[in-house]
């Protein structure tokens, strides 16, 4: 899975403009989310090597449709609950999670466990392989 983000640093130029600096997946999400083509297409080729490199190159790809999903949504978990048509709130009762627990996990500022990931999975009708 992808490491929790930060918060993005905040620079100040002497002139008083405030810069903000992003990691690459974050930028490609944001520009993902504004309709840039190519910066889904990264997500998804990044999703992927990071899935086959995950599973230890054992063939198990997430499909298309799901990847699409994921850089639209920025998330493989909300993708996952998207797919199902849960509310976040229906999706954390249905595994026994807060809903402050599974915004945290959605926003990559907490790592789920491998019992969450599988309980997500099992809740959405997904591959637990594929909310990585």
């Amino acid at each position: 899975m992808n490491a929790p983000t930060q918060p993005p640093q905040i620079i100040r130029t002497e002139a008083g403009d405030e810069l903000v600096v992003l990691t690459r997946r974050a930028y490609d999400v944001l520009l993902a989310r504004a309709g840039d083509d190519d910066a889904e297409d990264r997500m998804a080729a990044r999703m992927t090597q990071q899935h086959l490199a995950d599973a230890g190159n054992r063939g198990h790809a997430i499909p298309h449709w799901f990847a699409k999903l994921v850089a639209e949504h920025g998330s493989s978990i909300v993708s996952a609950r998207k797919h199902a048509g849960l509310s976040r709130a229906a999706l954390a009762r249905t595994i026994d999670m807060t809903e402050a627990d599974l915004r945290r996990i959605e926003r990559d500022e907490a790592e789920p466990t491998d019992g969450q990931r599988s309980s997500i999975a099992s809740a959405t009708g997904l591959d637990a392989s594929w909310l990585v």
